[in-house]
């Protein structure tokens, strides 16, 4: 069996994590998983996110794209 997860169960999971912050609020962070917590990760990589390293300067964009020029109005 693969290791990897599918796209659906890492919006599931992170999902499901997003789900706890949102109803009990501080206390729902201490009962995200480990599983839940790597989704979140994956799904912001995924939406670009380039991640920091600590004692790393903070880039001026943090969100790469794959957009080449400006979008050209109609």
């Amino acid at each position: 069996m693969s290791d990897r997860l599918t796209p659906e169960e890492i919006v599931t999971r992170a999902g499901t994590g997003l789900g706890k912050i949102d109803l009990w609020g501080a206390r729902g962070i201490t009962m995200v998983s480990f599983q839940e917590i790597e989704a979140m990760a994956c799904l912001l990589a995924d939406c670009g996110l380039t991640p920091i390293y600590p004692g790393a300067p903070v880039p001026q964009l943090t969100f790469t794209t794959t957009r080449n020029k400006e979008p050209q109005n109609v």
